[in-house]
């Protein structure tokens, strides 16, 4: 299975960001710190979220830093 991952975070307007994909989990995280960053989002706020996507980029599940499923 080809995984992928991208992130997403509310905006202050009560929509959601969401990023495109990524190969790695390294390179999801450092977008999603730099896009938090440009849009006054703390990193740490529960709701900002990584996914981890299947191959058809249907189904995802939240998941840790490291890459695994969370909780």
């Amino acid at each position: 299975m080809n995984k992928s991952y991208h992130f997403e975070f509310p905006l202050k307007n009560g929509e959601r960001c969401r990023s495109v994909e990524f190969s790695t989990i390294e390179d999801c995280i450092d977008e999603c710190k730099k896009m938090c960053q440009a849009y006054g989002i703390d990193y740490d706020d529960r709701e900002v979220m990584l996914f981890l996507t299947d191959d058809f980029g249907e189904t995802y599940e939240e998941c840790t830093e490291e890459g695994e499923l969370a909780g």
